[in-house]
This record gives C-alpha cells, structure tokens and sequence, in this order.
C-alpha cells in the first residue's frame, strides 16, 4: 500500500485535515494491504509539524472554535433563544411572565458553567475509546519526556480522529503538551496503577498488550533521558558558598510565604481581601476575621501546591538527581540540597528568585508531601500528577536519604 497525500504550493505539507487525500494502491497479487493501522509519516515528519497553535491565535480562540463546533453548544444556543425572547420582552413591557429576564440570566450561567465540563467529558470519551491507536502511534514514534517529541504523534491522532469521525474537527490537541497530558491521563497513570492483569483486562479490554507496548516504550525512552541526565548532563552549582537559604534572610517563615503570596498574587489577594470584607461587612466582626483568614489560608494551600506545577519533568529529574548524589546526610544534607535547587530553579527560569525552598526542612517536606507520598498511595490526586516514571528513582532517593515514610 502507498499513502499519497496533497502538499500546497511550496511542497509543505498540510496540516493533518480533510484536505489530505490517501490513495490506496494494489500489490502486485491484486491484494489490498490492510496494515495501516499507524498513520505512517516518515516525510512528514521532516517537515514542520503543524498543530492547531501555529493556526489559532491563542489557546481560548481555539477553545471558542471547538465549542462553537460542538453539538451540545449549539444546542444550548437554540435552547436560550425561546428563553431569553419573551423573557427580554416581559422586561420592556414590565410584565411578568412564565420566563422571567432573570431566570433566564441564571439558566443561561448555569449552562454555561457546565459546558466546559461537558466538552472535557467528551474529550476524555474519545481518548478512551481510541487507547488502542494512541498506543500504535507511541509505540512507532517513541516519544520521550520533550514536548517536542509529542508533536508528530498529536498531528497523526488529529487527522485519525476526523477522518474515522472520532471527532468532529481537526483540532482535537492544541498542542503537543496536550497530547503528552492526555498519555498521562488516560493511558500511563490509569494503567500503573491497575494491580493485577483482570483489573487491567477489565478497565482496557483488547488495548491491554497494546498500551503495555507502549509504556514500555516510553518507560525505555524515559530510563535513556535519565541516565543522559544523571551522568552526562549532571549541574553543578557554582559559588554555593556565598548562597544562603531564606531561613537566613527571614525572621520568621511566616513572612517568608506572604511575601512570595503578594509578590505573586497581589492584585487577586488585594480583591479577595475587598470581597471578604464586603461579604462580612454586616456579619461582625467574628465572622470578618473568618472570613478574611479563610482567604488567606487557601492563597497558602495555592501557593504550596503552585511550586509541584511550576517544574517541568526535567526540573524534577533534577531534584531527584541531586538528593540520590548529595553527600552530606541528615539535616545539612536537606540544607545543601535545597541551595542546589534553589540556584537551578532560578538560573532555568523556573522561580523568580532563589527562594524556592526556605530552608532544608522545607526541601524535606517538599519531597516527601509531593512524591514519596504519592509513591506509597499509588492513587491519583486532581490537583497532581502521580509521577509514574520516577517512581524507580523516588525509591533510590528516599532509600539515599535513608528517610521513614510519612505519616
């Protein structure tokens, strides 16, 4: 068999569209070739990758597109229309009607709360429903931890899924960090965490010995990027010596974590303190301090849970490379580790300042709350990602640093 597909004018191909044509050709013996199972794309993928990003202006215009091409957003639409006429018109004529103009305002917010989530339920329906075709397409392009690698395997689940009728656009991934997400999602932490082979059978079906394929590849993928990075690409920090932790600098921890809160936050804690004041401003004085002081514990819980988020897989790679290679033990071990972090994090960019971690004990909690913990549960959490591949290395660096579990 042979795939022929339309190029444009300067020879460059297409995004992955309709506008594609596949010609299916005979062998020899007169017998069609049915192995076309994987999208095979080896000239394109030495062409320029295109994706939704490199079309749309931004990821909302996209999201607006994809909505406005979803059968249950134009339902909702036809919906609010004999809604919202006679309720328009019993405003003007001040007369009250079955379909007051209010209710229609909240009907119409309600709707539209829930329609976000319907489009990410039938996102995730999709997915599950194509496992085995998301596997093939890993398993022939091998992608690793870059982003980068993700983007022939987000082109190629784009066009399948509109030209099987999947979906109904060709936009299905914004990105390749869309796709590397939804392999997280549906695929790598669903099945990790399935402890026996019925579980798997029972949840996966005919996909299993296609997604164990294709984790394997990506655990083998992985393992190479670690021993690159732990050997090869291993940082050193320079001049730690004069680097001193923020405990140094701080009198309190308190005042370390408000600042970092304002400086992130200022303008949304600024509102969230005007809005808690003018909630409680006739409730007393009691119910004031509640009021704003549960504000102000929830920008905490924000901000702990805003540091895992703000690393990269590289960056947590890092992390554990440093703690299984820190010579130092103990408490001074957690001190020098955490000026080692807090150096990397700021020269990549990933923090503000050299003030990630307050001191070696915070680094300690920082482990043990955001990945050996999560190593013991085995289960997965809404506002984290279990961090599947490093459990191997989790387990080294917890055994290195001869830690107890948690409680």
């Amino acid at each position: 068999m042979q795939i022929v597909r339309s190029c444009n004018s300067n020879n460059k191909p297409l995004i992955p569209s309709s506008n594609w044509h596949i010609a299916i050709r005979m062998r020899g013996d007169g017998v069609k070739d049915r192995s076309i199972d994987v999208l095979s794309l080896k000239h394109f993928e030495s062409q320029k990758v295109v994706l939704p990003q490199d079309l749309f202006m931004d990821n909302f215009t996209w999201m607006f597109y994809e909505f406005f091409k979803c059968f249950t957003f134009r339902t909702w639409l036809l919906l609010l229309l004999p809604m919202w006429l006679p309720g328009f018109l019993s405003q003007i004529k001040s007369i009250n009607r079955i379909f007051p103009f209010k209710l229609c305002i909240l009907v119409s917010c309600l709707v539209g709360i829930f329609l976000p989530n319907i489009y990410s339920f039938s996102h995730k329906s999709v997915l599950t429903n194509q496992l085995t075709q998301f596997s093939k397409e890993i398993v022939e392009h091998a992608p690793g931890t870059d982003t980068h690698d993700w983007e022939t395997v987000a082109a190629n689940l784009n066009s399948y899924f509109y030209e099987n009728k999947a979906w109904n656009t060709e936009y299905f991934f914004f990105n390749a960090a869309e796709c590397q997400k939804a392999f997280r999602k549906v695929l790598l932490e669903p099945f990790s965490v399935k402890k026996d082979e019925s579980s798997k059978i029972k949840s996966f079906g005919d996909s299993v010995p296609y997604i164990e394929e294709a984790l394997q590849v990506y655990s083998t993928e992985f393992d190479k990027k670690w021993k690159l990075f732990n050997t090869e690409k291993v940082w050193s920090p320079d001049n730690l010596e004069h680097v001193q932790l923020p405990k140094k600098t701080y009198r309190y921890k308190f005042t370390w974590v408000l600042k970092r809160i304002f400086n992130l936050w200022l303008f949304p804690a600024f509102i969230l303190f005007l809005a808690c004041i003018y909630v409680s401003w006739d409730k007393g004085h009691l119910f004031r301090i509640l009021c704003c002081g549960g504000g102000f514990l929830l920008m905490v819980r924000v901000f702990q849970n805003m540091r895992p988020f703000s690393m990269h897989m590289e960056d947590k790679m890092q992390f554990l490379s440093t703690i299984i290679n820190e010579q130092e033990s103990g408490a001074t071990g957690w001190d020098e580790i955490a000026k080692k972090m807090n150096r990397y994090l700021f020269e990549k960019k990933v923090w503000t300042s050299e003030e990630f971690f307050f001191d070696g004990i915070d680094c300690e909690w920082f482990f043990n709350h955001f990945f050996y913990r999560l190593l013991s549960t085995k289960k997965p959490m809404f506002d984290r990602p279990l961090n599947v591949e490093l459990w191997p290395y989790i387990k080294e660096a917890q055994l290195t640093r001869k830690q107890a579990p948690p409680v």
